[in-house]
């Protein structure tokens, strides 16, 4: 467990986005299950699972090491895998629209800017600000970690640490959200504390649980946070 400040000391709060707080995730996972049976590999949901929070390439790696072809394409094999999926996911995102905000994260960022805290979004995708204006959370996102400009994406604490530069904030007076393995492992490398978003078996790694974003208040995070 990460060393940790105390509550009163947390001024700001790092958001994943795609499964924290929109549901996204099933248009990406839609795209690389395409793009998975192009390739003849079999999807599943440890697949899935796998390739959550990380970038294009990463993912395609992954996907490519299942259906043990990682080695049979080039780099700009890649790539072009890579973009057909993104063209994929560009025509689902098309239709995003803020009906597609997850439940409780309207309340969240209210409550959050309310209380003065500092919001920022730290996404593994390149597609983030597009997502941010489909649901018309500008206003409480003005600031969107660039991915493309980090050396390292997720699990690498890279963008979390962006993150808490880019609103002045110390690692240790934030709090990141994820709902992926390698998300979690991306806040605790960066000394966040971390809140990690769905089944507790396989996010484990995280300081604070929780099964749904429902479940996302100051006062729910207060009473479960680490002694």
């Amino acid at each position: 467990m990460n060393p940790m400040s105390e509550f009163d000391n947390i001024k700001g709060v790092l958001f994943d986005l795609n499964g924290i707080v929109t549901d996204s995730w099933r248009y990406h996972s839609k795209s690389w299950r395409e793009v998975a049976e192009f390739l003849g590999i079999a999807w599943s949901a440890e697949l899935e699972e796998a390739i959550k929070g990380r970038d294009r390439i990463d993912s395609l790696n992954e996907i490519l090491k299942v259906g043990g072809q990682l080695d049979q394409f080039s780099d700009a094999e890649k790539e072009r895998l890579a973009d057909k999926k993104n063209a994929i996911y560009q025509t689902m995102l098309d239709k995003m629209n803020p009906g597609d905000i997850l439940p409780g994260i309207h309340n969240f960022l209210a409550e959050l800017k309310q209380n003065h805290y500092q919001m920022i979004i730290a996404s593994a995708s390149a597609n983030a600000p597009k997502e941010i204006k489909k649901l018309d959370l500008e206003d409480y996102f003005p600031l969107i970690v660039d991915i493309t400009k980090l050396k390292h994406n997720k699990p690498a604490p890279d963008v979390f640490l962006k993150a808490a530069e880019m609103i002045h904030l110390r690692p240790e007076e934030c709090i990141g959200i994820d709902d992926g393995v390698v998300g979690v492992e991306s806040i605790n490398a960066a000394h966040v504390v971390s809140i990690g978003v769905g089944d507790p078996k396989i996010l484990h790694e995280a300081d604070i649980n929780f099964t749904s974003t429902k479940e996302l208040t100051l006062e729910n995070i207060r009473q479960a946070w680490p002694k």
